[in-house]
């Protein structure tokens, strides 16, 4: 089983620390917490029992429980070793789901996010097994100890430090399991050519950006340069430049006291007239009307 986890998430570290299971007769407790819960065995082997399920931990293997998830531990006729262990809020939350074949996971995106003038935040998700053996083990459980260290010794921004180490342990963990599934996450290369054409008009957009230009800059031709960034973007090279002169043309009607003319100079429209008539179609006002409404308001 696995969780899918939005990179966008807000997380929260509430409690962790360093457990010896071989010392501590609560360990066949059953016990619940509200929050989830990343635990990673630290030394010896760990029996873990969660969900209904009878886990073998070694060091280094980790182990992502829900929220009030029962779990406890069994078989004391070993020597159990130890394990660290932190309790999380995320929001949004973790989403379970179960997979057949690793093409189900949906790893690569090419999303239009590149975009200035794109609003809405691209929520990758990430894959975090429940239970995973990690190559990496002594990377992750030196990123825990940092942790159970900061937690113990609260101190200025101990919080924030602690968000990023738990996002850095979960990213460890999803990173190891996308190596190890061996899954195929390479971007197409039309992909790259998209990202280095959508970062030359957001730098140039203001300029003459003529079909010479971009073939001289990208090293491509202009046809495909058209087909490479519709497919990204979803509208055409000039539609975008349109956007951005119209984003910084708004901006500047309603943070400063220049003019339209000066204005339409700026974002790289010499004829006023043509550029008022363009801002109307585009923003269903005129410039003027713009800025009177905006002031209004503000």
């Amino acid at each position: 089983m696995y969780y899918s986890m939005s990179r966008l998430s807000s997380i929260d570290v509430k409690w962790a620390d360093l457990f010896n299971a071989n010392a501590n007769p609560s360990f066949l407790d059953k016990h619940y917490n509200p929050y989830y819960e990343l635990i990673v065995a630290a030394e010896g082997t760990v029996n873990l029992e969660a969900g209904g399920v009878r886990n073998v931990l070694e060091a280094g293997d980790s182990l992502l429980l829900s929220p009030w998830e029962q779990h406890h531990g069994w078989s004391v006729k070993e020597p159990q070793g130890k394990f660290y262990w932190a309790q999380f809020a995320c929001s949004p939350g973790l989403d379970k789901f179960n997979t057949t074949s690793a093409t189900e996971l949906h790893i690569v995106h090419a999303e239009r996010t590149e975009l200035r003038t794109i609003e809405f935040g691209h929520e990758d998700m990430l894959i975090v097994p429940r239970l995973h053996r990690n190559r990496q083990r002594y990377k992750l459980l030196s990123r825990f100890e940092d942790l159970v260290d900061t937690m113990r010794h609260p101190r200025g921004y101990f919080r924030f430090q602690s968000t990023l180490m738990i996002a850095d342990m979960l990213g460890l963990i999803a990173n190891d399991f996308l190596e190890q599934s061996h899954l195929d996450t390479a971007f197409p290369i039309s992909y790259f050519t998209f990202r280095k054409l959508v970062d030359h008009l957001n730098n140039f957009y203001e300029s003459d950006i003529s079909r010479k230009k971009l073939e001289q800059t990208l090293d491509y031709k202009y046809e495909y340069l058209c087909q490479v960034f519709k497919k990204y973007a979803g509208i055409s090279i000039l539609r975008y430049i349109q956007q951005l002169r119209m984003q910084r043309a708004k901006y500047l009607l309603h943070h400063t006291g220049k003019s339209v003319q000066d204005i339409s100079q700026e974002v790289g429209y010499p004829d006023p007239f043509y550029f008022s008539r363009l801002f109307k179609k585009l923003e269903g006002v005129a410039p003027q009307h713009y800025r009177d409404a905006n002031t209004k308001h503000h």
